[in-house]
């Protein structure tokens, strides 16, 4: 949003009266794919704020979305000439670099509803002391939530993304995630609801089954969800063992692959087995496990990990001054991202220059800390903008073994990236290949859902450079093509889905476009189960589906799920 962070106006309209609100402020995404002129942007800090102003919208016939720091890449926003509610401040939300993650927390935080972190008094019955709700306002960050969870140092979100610049209710909206088999996604974390409906009343939802659809609603339950509670694990610490293996044998390829020549070395079978049973028995055993490969690199970068309860030689990670230099480490990034002289290099060049840095930057020495910022162990994320498209790849079975998993497709899916950023001359991919092995999701529109043996989470990341220069697009088609190509044991595709937030829309599989492959595929099933829900969640609290779609939809979540 490109909006001037003078004092903002005052104005009253109708029944509304909030501390800011800017008229036809132009918004942007922080990927930059999304731009739009809302009518207005509120940044409510009450919930009786908000009341008014959907009660005043639904009046107005407006429609009405919102957003925190606004990294969905996809169309998911406000739209021209409606309402659009940004739960940080402005300034917050689209400052470049941002500085959040190494000044203290705004003191305005006290008075802001939405910033409410609020612990249950009781733990979980039946978890022996190992589990505790909270409430969470959705505009709480993760760093926020980090720090009081470091400085109380009892209870802690069992999983979570990286990225420290983001909210709660940013996260849970498109059903995010973290690594690890054993977890699922934050949205099944999530025991209620607390939403703002289409006639201005506060509701929750908190039924188990209702849930699965509440959870995980894309702000279509609500134009804002303004509390969600989560269920957290007592703190544990992590034993963290970073690595740089050869790139052969951090994820061994699939028997019979030709390794591209830049990157081939010369291993025994034995050595190679040896290897793949090592991933393998990691992916399944490990609390958390994360792979990286930077373009052109020889080695790659692991980040698996378990945990304890034995706190003896925890430490807060990163050091302050290890922040501070992640920090710069992603300020630099983003005025690479812009400098002309930067721009000007081959697109190889750029892509070594960043990878080379980034595996220097990187660490390869063990440390203890609090599980919390293993989860977080980067900061300045934000700082730095991406393009960035991700899959959820199913785990299928063995086909001699339907008990098993097959974890070939996971190693298909990892070099066949690699194969196709050799094969590009332009260096589309000049930042990273990442791979998060994870478990399945009770959430109906989780990418995740049905995944019994788990998910291989899996993406590629570059700059604004490559999107600009037009080398990205055309590459991340042909990672789509191949991650959605795989099979199962019995021939046909397995249901590989994209995260939501990420980028897929106008993008084709087997030539129909992808959101309609969605429909009729993907989610033939699970759409008309979500919508039921929510129609099930309307009749007790007295509004319907179509109210949804006039007050909460917007263009591409009508056509998703209302046409």
């Amino acid at each position: 949003m490109t909006v001037s962070h003078s004092k903002p106006l005052n104005i009253s309209i109708n029944r509304v009266l909030t501390p800011q609100v800017y008229v036809a402020a132009e918004f942007e995404n922080w990927g930059l794919t999304v731009s739009n002129t809302p009518a207005y942007t509120f940044v409510p800090t009450t919930v009786k704020g908000l009341q008014n102003l959907i009660t005043w919208a639904k009046a107005q016939k407006l429609r009405v979305r919102a957003a925190g720091y606004r990294h969905t890449w996809g169309d998911m926003y406000s739209e021209t000439g409606h309402v659009f509610v940004s739960m940080l401040d402005t300034k917050t939300a689209t400052t470049v670099p941002d500085p959040s993650s190494i000044l203290p927390n705004a003191a305005s935080n006290v008075a802001n509803e939405f910033k409410q972190i609020e612990l249950a008094s009781e733990d979980v019955s039946g978890s022996g002391g190992k589990k505790r709700l909270v409430r969470l306002g959705a505009a709480v960050t993760n760093e926020e939530f980090r720090r009081w969870a470091i400085a109380n140092n009892a209870w802690t979100v069992p999983v979570n993304v990286v990225m420290v610049e983001i909210t709660y209710g940013g996260s849970n909206a498109p059903i995010c995630h973290g690594g690890g088999i054993q977890h699922k996604t934050l949205s099944d974390l999530v025991r209620q609801v607390e939403y703002v409906d289409v006639n201005g009343v506060h509701q929750t939802v908190s039924d188990p089954a209702q849930l699965k659809a509440a959870a995980g609603a894309f702000g279509l339950l609500a134009g804002v969800v303004t509390h969600v509670t989560l269920e957290l694990d007592s703190m544990t610490y992590a034993n963290m063992q970073p690595a740089k293996p050869e790139i052969g044998l951090t994820i061994p390829p699939p028997e019979g692959y030709t390794v591209p020549k830049a990157i081939r070395e010369t291993y025994t079978d034995a050595q190679l087995e040896e290897a793949r049973l090592d991933w393998i028995s990691k992916a399944e055993n490990s609390y958390y496990s994360e792979y990286f490969w930077f373009p052109y690199q020889d080695r790659s970068f692991v980040n698996v990990w378990n945990n304890t309860e034995d706190s003896t030689g925890a430490i807060d990670y990163p050091s302050a001054p290890d922040q501070f230099n992640q920090w710069i480490q992603g300020w630099l990034g983003g005025v690479i991202n812009d400098d002309l002289l930067f721009r000007a290099f081959p697109g190889h060049w750029q892509a070594v220059i960043l990878s080379t840095a980034a595996m220097l930057g990187l660490p390869d020495s063990d440390v203890k800390t609090y599980l919390i910022d293993a989860i977080h162990f980067r900061r300045g994320v934000q700082n730095m903008r991406v393009r960035d498209i991700e899959l959820q790849i199913p785990i299928p079975a063995l086909a001699d073994d339907p008990t098993k998993p097959d974890w070939t497709v996971v190693q298909k899916a990892w070099w066949d990236a690699i194969e196709i950023v050799y094969a590009d001359e332009s260096a589309p991919m000049r930042i990273a290949l990442e791979l998060r092995i994870m478990g399945d999701s009770d959430i109906i529109m989780a990418p995740q859902t049905g995944n019994s043996f788990g998910t291989a989470s899996i993406e590629v990341l570059t700059t604004m450079p490559a999107a600009d220069d037009g080398s990205w697009a055309p590459f991340a088609q042909k990672i789509a093509d191949k991650w959605m190509s795989y099979t199962g044991p019995n021939g046909t595709l397995i249901n590989t889905r994209p995260h939501w937030a990420k980028e897929w829309q106008g993008m084709t599989i087997n030539g129909t476009d992808w959101k309609q492959y969605l429909k009729d595929v993907s989610y033939k099933d699970e759409i008309p189960q979500f919508l039921n829900v929510l129609g099930e969640i309307g009749a007790e609290q007295g509004w319907e589906l179509k109210d949804l779609k006039e007050r909460f939809s917007n263009p591409f979540l009508d056509d998703m799920f209302f046409e």
